[in-house]
């Protein structure tokens, strides 16, 4: 529902927001919240835990308890990238406009709105004992970190705080929820909706039938910015009190997200449950403002004011604001002077990602993974999942509440009628999922539940018609996956990681044939037109549809489905304008080739030259990413995913940000930001890329290395048993030690699918 009531709430792009959140005058915020005792020992932590670095500077991190471990990951991320950690806690404790100015304050105000920080200060105490004890531990680790590089100078949080992640937590599950679900996207700090739009991910699981090694195998490709919050963080931890488990995570996070431990490996692709609603309160008390209509009476409303402190040219800035609430939710809109609308996020207090993590983290089965979802502390994504046992599986997770259906939950409704309430939320049980699939093989790609294999999949006439929006998403890249997996026989380790670099342009590949048919009618009807589109139409026919870096007909492709499909963001549907006007089309391809001969000399253009890697240090807002045609860059063959390219890449000016269209060259902006394959046989094996390195440190060796394999088109092997990490490692060192590189020659050993170790 909320994919579709956000048109409803689009006012709020013009600043309908202040006629809800009106500012006045009030005290000023405190920069930091005041401290108060972390009861950890840091020194004893840091001196039980070891930190190994393998060729490409992957942490792998070993100590005796779970505490030790997650103390070292955070200095681990922090010694990497302290930057971004900040970042990412500014953001979550609704700071962020304090730090990035103007454009953080729609955030800013969410996170209010919301009450993030103050009730994650508040109900910190009552969490799970494990849990504090994991919270407690990861800031210890960041703050050891500064207590031992006094250099390293924050922006803002000078010392962090076990409930800081409590609420660092619920502001990430606000934001997926906005983003993902397109509710209000103008609060998303750095977000455009073009940008949004293109945020997802891919994921195979493919059962032991169809494997060479009669092993499960699983694809873990989340698409994400490449600057700022999102970008992955790869690590290995392994505990002597349970944990051992390789995979990636958002920068802050205290546990991986998606990998594997020794048994069994996951991973998540964005999806679109039902997981809100939206409510029409009447405020028609003259004498009581706060008043609202329920039932046959009025309940009344809760007003309170808080600051926004908002950077500037002229220094920080402090301003008030007034916000609402009612029993369903915080006000967002106001409609007119009796009527506002409310929002509920589902399980939006009582859930917590860590609370979940540190289940799957230990599961060692289908069974026990299943129990860990039952929690139903993700608020959305689809679950990709493959096991030792030759297992896989697929689940349409969300917090879905239970709703009465003669209502309709599609756009708001109305506040006063009790028969609005929500009735608990389904359970696993009742969601989309499958269980090895006959088939042999699993698929999401930000798409339908109901197409997710050939065969034995969900029927959607089984699940109430509100629980999944994305119904009849069948994407470009889930056809081009089941095209995959549905021929796939005898598949290597090997082999598929070629596959999760194919650059088939499945666009290309059905629509080609149409427009080739279409040209013999042109010929007759006008064969001026059909003469100038000729060359190109020609070109396109004689390519294998394949995205090279030396090809010139997928630089051609790419530049005329922008002129379908575009400009700003390349969607799945023709720009009105094309629609049942097949020469219209054709002109499409005589401008874009028009438009490649004025750019660049010659509309025979080889893609990997116009299509770029860059990387920038310490910046989170895609309008500053200084890019620049003369700084060092790489080529990539990815290609934006609508076209149906599994190899998913979005560069600018296609992400359509104005301040670079004066740019030649096209740069990636968002796109595969861990990219895995896992093996899961009697010794699993993993390969994984990420899209720039370890470190945001230019200085680092390890600040562009990987960008290298991405544009080769490589993998890493993955280094998972303690044997490999003991023969892989190059640096050992304690937390607040200095790394100590070990005296032992580096063998000569090739990395996954080819690409050679680092010396």
């Amino acid at each position: 529902m909320i994919a579709r009531t956000c048109r409803l709430l689009t006012a709020i792009l013009t600043g309908a927001f202040a006629l809800v959140l009106a500012s006045g005058l009030a005290r000023a915020q405190a920069a930091d919240v005041p401290a108060r005792p972390v009861v950890v020992n840091a020194s004893e932590l840091a001196r039980q835990a070891t930190i190994r670095r393998d060729d490409w500077g992957v942490p792998h991190i070993a100590g005796p308890t779970d505490e030790s471990v997650v103390f070292a990951f955070a200095y681990a991320q922090a010694e990497d990238f302290f930057w971004q950690v900040e970042d990412t806690y500014i953001l979550g404790l609704g700071r962020y406009a304090e730090a990035h100015g103007p454009r953080g304050l729609n955030s800013d105000l969410l996170n209010r709105a919301f009450e993030i920080v103050s009730r994650s200060e508040r109900e910190y105490e009552a969490l799970e004992p494990e849990l504090k004890r994991v919270n407690e531990a990861f800031v210890a680790g960041l703050n050891y970190y500064l207590d031992t590089h006094p250099e390293v100078k924050p922006r803002l949080i000078h010392r962090f705080e076990p409930w800081q992640m409590l609420a660092v937590g619920r502001h990430l599950t606000l934001e997926l929820t906005f983003r993902y679900t397109r509710l209000i996207n103008s609060y998303l700090p750095r977000m455009m909706p073009n940008i949004s739009a293109a945020v997802g991910s891919n994921g195979w699981a493919v059962g032991p039938q169809r494997t060479n090694s009669g092993s499960a195998m699983l694809f873990v490709n989340p698409h994400q910015p490449w600057f700022g919050f999102g970008q992955f963080y790869e690590a290995h931890l392994a505990s002597g009190e349970g944990w051992s488990f390789y995979g990636a995570t958002f920068f802050g996070s205290p546990l991986p997200t998606v990998g594997h431990n020794e048994f069994l490996g996951w991973t998540f692709t964005t999806n679109e449950p039902d997981i809100a609603d939206v409510w029409r309160e009447t405020f028609d008390d003259p004498q009581h403002p706060l008043n609202y209509r329920y039932g046959d009476g009025h309940r009344t409303a809760e007003a309170w004011d808080d600051t926004v402190r908002i950077k500037t040219h002229e220094g920080v800035k402090s301003r008030t604001y007034h916000f609402l609430k009612t029993h369903h939710g915080p006000v967002v809109v106001k409609e007119d002077e009796q009527h506002r609308l409310t929002v509920r996020i589902g399980r939006m207090y009582e859930s917590l990602l860590l609370r979940q993590q540190t289940r799957l983290l230990r599961a060692r089965n289908l069974s026990e993974f299943k129990q860990g979802l039952e929690l139903l502390n993700f608020p959305i994504m689809n679950v990709l999942y493959a096991d030792r046992q030759g297992n896989i599986a697929y689940f349409y997770n969300g917090c879905i509440p239970r709703r009465d259906p003669q209502f309709d939950w599609s756009k708001p409704v109305d506040g006063s009628d009790p028969r609005t309430e929500w009735q608990g939320f389904h359970t696993l049980g009742e969601l989309p999922q499958i269980e090895n699939p006959a088939s042999g093989y699993l698929q999401n790609c930000n798409s339908s539940p109901f197409t997710t294999t050939a065969g034995g999949n969900p029927r959607e006439q089984d699940f109430p018609p509100y629980m999944v929006e994305d119904k009849h998403d069948d994407k470009r890249r889930a056809k081009r996956s089941r095209e995959i997996l549905g021929h796939m026989q005898g598949v290597t380790f090997e082999a598929m990681q070629s596959l999760a670099f194919d650059t088939t342009v499945y666009w290309a590949e059905t629509e080609l044939p149409v427009y080739a048919r279409e040209y013999d009618g042109l010929k007759q009807s006008d064969p001026e037109l059909a003469r100038q589109v000729a060359p190109y139409l020609e070109h396109l026919l004689a390519w294998d549809c394949r995205s090279t870096l030396e090809s010139t007909a997928a630089t051609l492709c790419v530049a005329w489905y922008d002129e379908l499909y575009g400009p700003d963001y390349p969607g799945e549907e023709l720009r009105a304008q094309y629609v049942g006007d097949m020469p219209r089309r054709f002109q499409a391809l005589v401008q874009a080739a028009s438009k490649l001969q004025s750019l660049y000399g010659s509309w025979r253009v080889p893609y990997g030259k116009t299509h770029r890697i860059q990387r920038h240090a310490d910046v989170a807002d895609l309008l500053q990413i200084p890019f620049h045609d003369e700084q060092p860059s790489l080529p990539c063959a990815g290609m934006h995913g609508p076209m149906g390219v599994i190899f998913t890449q979005y560069y600018t000016p296609t992400i359509n940000i104005p301040l670079l269209r004066t740019l030649d060259k096209h740069y990636g902006v968002i796109g595969p930001t861990y990219m895995a394959v896992y093996e899961f046989g009697p010794r699993i094996r993993g390969a994984s890329v990420l899209q720039f390195g370890t470190s945001g440190n230019p200085s680092s060796p390890h600040y562009f290395d990987q960008a290298q394999l991405l544009s080769q088109q490589k993998m890493k092997a993955e280094l998972f048993y303690p044997d490999e990490v003991m023969v892989g490692a190059r640096q050992a060192y304690h937390p607040g030690d200095q790394s100590v590189p070990l005296n032992r020659p580096i063998p000569q050993v090739e990395t996954s699918h080819g690409a050679k170790p680092r010396s």
